[in-house]
């Protein structure tokens, strides 16, 4: 895809940027986004630019609103075209109605683009919490899994699934949790009969559905989650 352009615009490199966005470009060294940087005359095109369009006109008008562009997803989807696929997917975050940008989840100016990601554990789930409150806890009894992340059973950018789950049935929780049969046809899990004499499994539908374990995000009254 091409970068974005402004009719009658030319780059001017990032520096120029910097003059009036110190704040910005203070923070955007250890930026994911940072690493668009290249050296020499390969530089010109690359950087603040790269996703604001070529900057002559702003800075020839002072700064002007309407002179250098605001990304959107489509600004987005240049690099992360795969992006574009999930949030076609039936269950997805409103990005194509315009009801949210993918900065309200991804800061492109500092530190890790993806919140959650790297050494950053106080930030996991952070993102997602900030809409997403009620789920957030704390809770009595946790659902474990929460640990590692909301994005252990979600995608967050779309799935096939409702609820943006990875996978629809009991299979998204034998992520974790080890299914054992026994000789005899019994079926544990975490220790407890879920099948054969007990006839936990053959009620259908899903772990979360089937009035076991409904609270599937914590709860305050049961270590199953359960109510």
């Amino acid at each position: 895809m091409a970068p974005p352009s402004i009719p009658g615009a030319t780059y001017v490199g990032s520096s120029k940027c910097s003059t009036c966005h110190e704040d910005v470009s203070h923070k955007f060294a250890d930026a994911t986004h940072a690493k668009l940087f290249a050296d020499g005359g390969n530089a010109v095109e690359t950087g603040c630019e790269s996703c604001h369009g070529p900057g002559s006109l702003h800075v020839k008008a002072g700064g002007s609103i309407g002179t250098i562009l605001n990304p959107t997803a489509e600004t987005c989807y240049q690099c992360h075209l795969e992006k574009r696929g999930e949030f076609s997917l039936p269950n997805s975050h409103p990005i194509a109605s315009g009801k949210m940008t993918c900065s309200d989840c991804h800061d492109p100016h500092a530190g890790n683009a993806v919140a959650e990601g790297g050494t950053s554990i106080d930030a996991i789930n952070s993102s997602c919490v900030k809409c997403h409150t009620s789920q957030g806890g704390p809770y009595v009894f946790e659902h474990e899994a929460s640990r590692e992340g909301c994005t252990v059973c979600h995608n967050p950018h779309g799935t096939l699934n409702a609820k943006m789950l990875k996978a629809r049935n009991s299979n998204l929780c034998l992520q974790c949790h080890y299914q054992q049969t026994t000789s005899t046809g019994d079926i544990y899990i975490g220790g407890r009969q879920h099948g054969g004499a007990s006839g936990y499994l053959t009620r259908g539908g899903t772990c979360w559905s089937t009035g076991c374990h409904e609270a599937v995000h914590g709860s305050h009254v049961s270590s199953s989650l359960r109510f």
